[in-house]
C-alpha cells in the first residue's frame, strides 16, 4: 500500500475518533451540569421543607411547565429553572419572550427556551386557600434582570417585581438570602 495512503487512512479514522471521543465527554459536560444545577436547587428547598413540617417540596413528575412545586402555609409556588451558565442579561421583552444578550450593545435575537408553557399555564384554585405563584429561578445568576416597560424604557426585575404575573430571581440571591421567597 502506498504510504501517504496509508497515512490518510490513519489520519482520518485517527480525527474520527477525536471527534466521537469531543461529542461524547461535550455531553457529559452537559449532563452533569444540568444534574449538579438541579441538585443545588433541591438542596436549597428541601432545607425549607427540613426546617418547617408543613411545607412541601416535589419534582414535577412529567411537567412540560414547571420543574417544582413548593407549599408553604400561605402560599403554593410553581418553579421554574432558567439555566443561565454564562451569566449573561436577561431581558423581559414580553411575557413569553426573554432575550439573553452578552452585553448591552448585543444586537443578536437569542431567547431563553422553555418560558411559555409556565407563563400560559392557567393555575388551579386551591381549596385549601393558598395564593398561587409562578417563579423562575435563572440558575447560577444573570448579569443584570431587565424587563421592557415601553419601546425605550426598561427597569431592573427585583425578587419582588410584577412580571407579567410571575417573579424571578436568581439562584445566587436565592443562596444568599433565603427569605427572598414569601412564605
Amino acid at each position: 500500500m502506498d504510504p501517504i495512503l496509508r497515512f490518510t487512512i490513519i489520519g482520518s479514522i485517527s480525527l474520527l475518533f477525536l471527534i466521537v471521543i469531543a461529542i461524547i465527554l461535550s455531553t457529559v459536560f452537559k449532563k452533569n451540569r444540568l444534574r449538579k444545577m438541579y441538585n443545588h436547587i433541591e438542596e436549597i428547598f428541601k432545607s425549607y421543607v427540613k426546617d418547617h413540617y408543613d411545607y412541601k417540596f416535589e419534582v414535577a413528575q412529567k411537567s412540560l411547565e414547571y420543574d417544582y412545586l413548593f407549599e408553604t402555609t400561605r402560599f403554593k409556588y410553581y418553579i421554574k429553572i432558567v439555566p443561565n451558565f454564562n451569566n449573561q442579561e436577561i431581558t423581559v421583552n414580553n411575557s413569553v419572550k426573554w432575550q439573553l444578550r452578552k452585553s448591552f450593545n448585543d444586537e443578536s435575537l437569542r431567547f431563553v427556551n422553555g418560558i411559555e408553557p409556565l407563563m400560559r399555564l392557567e393555575l388551579p384554585t386551591n381549596e385549601d386557600n393558598k395564593i398561587n405563584k409562578k417563579l423562575y429561578i435563572v440558575y447560577p445568576n444573570a448579569r443584570s434582570l431587565l424587563k421592557y416597560i415601553n419601546e425605550c424604557e426598561m427597569e431592573f426585575v427585583h425578587a419582588d417585581t410584577d412580571v407579567y404575573g410571575t417573579n424571578i430571581i436568581t439562584y445566587v440571591n436565592l443562596k444568599e438570602n433565603r427569605d427572598i421567597i414569601e412564605f
